[in-house]
């Protein structure tokens, strides 16, 4: 039940924790290496209070001072490391080192404090940075802060001998108090930081989803010509500047009239749509099938020659040939006429090629139609 109310509270992105950590990443290591600079800092700035509580004792005072700058050595050198991390795991297994680190540190300190000096100021701000500035799974800084506050209780119960009980009592409220709030305070923050992220992402699908069907024809499944000559006018620049290969096939249903008038519209529709499943099925991957209007597609060939774009062509024309429509029981024959162009140094444009295949096509159907003619 309080597994299930965690989940609900902390919003589970199930597939998308990976891209979670990952978008965050940067902000993360940024946040660290600002955490582990201030605690370096305070770390070195701690030595005036050594001074003064041991200032009848130079050596363990030196001893402390090798102690501390040890520590900013060792936080400097996670601190290079976290900033050239790329991988989330690379940041966590850092800073879970780097927590540890810092707690076996802390909890070793308070033994050299004296029997009255209680250092729970101090204790309280560590659990509670831990479970705000942690980069790591709430489940994970909640063990650690945890470790830190049974650590430092541990030496104020049986190490500091004379010490008031009810001073003793006070600390312990102020940990379990401090437990509670910073737990309550990152449940917070990570589930609005989460909700957030989850938002960007259906906002970030939709429009990926929008900028689709805007250039997918509803009908067909073909791109749109809008979309298709985009992309064309991109391929042209390139055979134009490379030198390189670029058919275009223009494929026409023909006597796509009676079909309509013979079975209605709705299977016109069903005709068109099986004749695009076709194309799409017999092109390459690199190539761009898409709808120029009405019954009439184009097909954009690069890195293909005439010769080649014709055997596209002819297996495109007997693939149809020989896949009749099934409408309810009813076998609809359709066939196509197919003309073939590949770019030449005299066009100017895109549309010249397409224009070429265009005159093609019409001397297919003039020809006897169900046929493909390229020159």
């Amino acid at each position: 039940m309080f597994q299930a109310l965690f989940s609900q509270i902390l919003t589970d992105l199930g597939e998308l924790e990976g891209d979670y950590r990952a978008y965050h990443l940067k902000d993360d290591i940024a946040q660290s290496v600002l955490t582990l600079s201030i605690a370096g800092i305070s770390i070195l700035s701690m030595l005036i209070v050594d001074s003064l509580l041991y200032r009848d004792e130079p050596k363990l005072i030196m001893l402390m001072a090798i102690g501390r700058f040890g520590f900013v050595l060792i936080t400097t050198v996670v601190m290079l490391a976290m900033s050239r991390a790329t991988k989330v795991r690379v940041l966590d297994r850092l800073a879970l080192g780097w927590i540890f680190f810092i707690i076996i540190y802390l909890v070793l300190l308070n033994f050299t404090r004296p029997a009255n000096y209680l250092t729970s100021s101090f204790d309280i701000i560590i659990p509670f940075a831990i479970y705000l500035l942690s980069p790591l799974k709430i489940s994970h800084n909640a063990v650690l802060a945890f470790g830190f506050s049974i650590g430092t209780l541990y030496v104020d119960y049986f190490f500091r001998v004379g010490t008031d009980p009810i001073t003793l009592g006070v600390a312990t409220a102020a940990q379990v108090i401090v437990h509670l709030l910073g737990f309550g305070s990152a449940l917070q923050l990570q589930s609005y930081r989460r909700k957030s992220f989850k938002a960007y992402m259906e906002e970030k699908d939709a429009r990926e989803m929008v900028a689709y069907l805007a250039n997918i024809d509803p009908l067909t499944k073909s791109l749109t010509r809008r979309h298709l000559f985009s992309i064309a006018e991109s391929e042209f620049l390139r055979y134009v500047r490379y030198h390189r290969p670029l058919s275009v096939l223009v494929i026409d249903a023909d006597d796509f009239k009676n079909v309509n008038d013979s079975y209605g519209h709705h299977a016109g529709d069903i005709v068109l749509r099986s004749l695009s499943l076709v194309a799409l099925e017999k092109k390459r991957a690199q190539d761009t099938f898409g709808r120029l209007g009405g019954e009439e597609f184009g097909l954009i060939l690069p890195e293909t020659n005439l010769e080649q774009a014709r055997i596209v062509a002819d297996r495109i024309q007997k693939t149809w040939e020989k896949s009749p429509v099934n409408l309810d029981g009813e076998m609809i024959h359709s066939t196509v006429s197919i003309g073939v162009a590949e770019a030449n140094p005299s066009d100017q444009s895109f549309d010249d090629v397409l224009r070429r295949a265009d005159r093609l096509m019409y001397k297919a159907k003039e020809a006897g139609r169900n046929r493909v003619v390229a020159e």
